[in-house]
């Protein structure tokens, strides 16, 4: 019954074989950020346990970021030459452990050195280790349906552990304080982490992802040459800086519209659930319509939806908090669609599979810059002009780089007419081998 289900929805033969495979690399790329990223479901519930402020709490983000840009630079380039079932194995425990170390009494000195240990833990080679295992273990003119897919179950398992982060946060709230509660959501993911990392090291093989050609130093030459890497960092880039500005639109809410606490981690967890959807109907979209003309319409719905979000009146009625909601999962709707697609566009501009780590690596190393400073530049903003100006001054300025996404994926259209790329299935550097 599956087969003729996936059949119908076009899955190639290397697709139906490995989708259990993907779905636990899936998995295991959703729980692994649960410990470094839990803090923006619970901003203020964070600031209060810990005693920070909000420029501290954007000081975690740089120093998760920064370390996340040296390890992604040469993080992608072991990918291509290491086991990549040990690297996802590794990554997985050591950052299970790193929240285990959080259970104890820390000051705002060794949380920030927890934070760069997680930088370097879930990041360095992780990211493109997983980027790679999709595209080995899918077919090349089935990539959009294979990251829709790998996206999708990030999102269901993302959505599921918060889900149930939300109830054990509400028990240890009620039974001994907010403390309690960042407690319990601490060691729920450093356990499911943990178990996630055993999960994939019996679960696959080596061979299946690394019976390619190893890369050399060389090699690392051609990959810097290729003008589709640099365009695709840059759509990264514009859209991790909306992935990074969507942990605000809930303190936005919290203190600004009247919703609570409760109800916006509520919201946090329940928008994981259209990830399915909108990352398993976009990469199909995506390969229909084909992958830039769906990122730029995406990247355009998601700047509208903004700028609706930063006018929504301040009167914290029903109406005004029903409106922030719909436009909220609206957004991470279509950012969740641009996700999936960004990574597509190695297909479609004909990267070879062997450079994929290399590649991922340098992509990463760019797209990811925002982890440095976006945090850091918010905290900074919302400090310096408390209330709503402060959050629409930091609204403006995602506008117009989403407008700049949008911009690039012209760009990247545009190459590939000039270099007339239409099918992967090309030779020398600009194609599979």
């Amino acid at each position: 019954m599956l087969n003729k289900l996936f059949l119908k929805l076009n899955f190639g033969e290397k697709l139906r074989k490995n989708l259990f495979v993907i779905l636990l690399v899936s998995f295991g790329g959703a729980i692994i950020y649960g410990l470094p990223y839990f803090r923006y479901d619970y901003y203020d519930a964070y600031l209060e346990a810990y005693n920070l402020n909000n420029t501290q709490m954007g000081v975690f983000g740089s120093i998760f970021g920064i370390f996340g840009m040296v390890s992604y630079l040469f993080g992608g380039y072991v990918a291509d030459r290491i086991s990549v079932r040990k690297l996802l194995v590794y990554s997985l425990l050591g950052t299970g452990l790193g929240g285990f170390v959080h259970l104890l009494p820390l000051s705002f000195y060794s949380l920030v050195a927890l934070y760069a240990f997680w930088g370097f833990s879930s990041l360095f080679a992780f990211w493109p280790a997983c980027v790679k295992a999709v595209r080995m273990l899918s077919d090349s003119d089935g990539q959009g349906k294979a990251f829709g897919i790998f996206e999708g179950g990030r999102g269901v398992a993302a959505a599921l552990a918060a889900s149930v982060a939300v109830i054990l946060f509400k028990v240890g709230v009620k039974t001994l304080g907010v403390y309690v509660g960042m407690r319990y959501i601490i060691v729920f993911y450093s356990v499911l982490t943990i178990a996630s990392g055993v999960l994939v090291h019996f679960n696959m093989k080596d061979e299946i992802i690394n019976s390619g050609e190893k890369i050399s130093i060389a090699d690392i030459k051609n990959v810097i040459k290729l003008p589709a890497v640099w365009i695709i960092a840059i759509v990264t880039f514009c859209n991790y800086v909306f992935t990074l500005s969507l942990y605000y639109f809930v303190p936005y809410a919290t203190s600004l519209l009247g919703m609570t606490v409760t109800s916006a981690a509520i919201l946090a967890a329940v928008k994981r659930y259209i990830s399915p959807v909108s990352n398993v109907g976009g990469g199909v979209l995506g390969d229909k319509m084909g992958t830039s003309n769906l990122l730029f319409f995406s990247f355009i719905a998601m700047a509208v939806g903004v700028a609706g979000i930063m006018f929504l009146p301040l009167n914290g009625s029903m109406i005004v908090i029903g409106a922030f909601v719909f436009l909220y999962i609206l957004n991470y709707l279509f950012y969740q669609v641009n996700f999936s697609l960004s990574w597509a566009m190695m297909e479609e501009g004909a990267i070879p599979d062997k450079y994929s780590g290399t590649a991922v690596g340098l992509i990463s190393t760019i797209g990811y810059l925002p982890d440095i400073f976006i945090s850091l530049m918010a905290g900074k903003i919302l400090d310096s002009y408390p209330g709503v100006n402060g959050y629409r001054y930091f609204f403006m300025i995602l506008i117009g780089v989403l407008l700049v996404g949008a911009v690039f994926v012209k760009v990247w259209k545009a190459h590939l007419d000039k270099n007339k790329i239409e099918e992967p299935q090309l030779t020398g550097v600009n194609s599979y081998e």
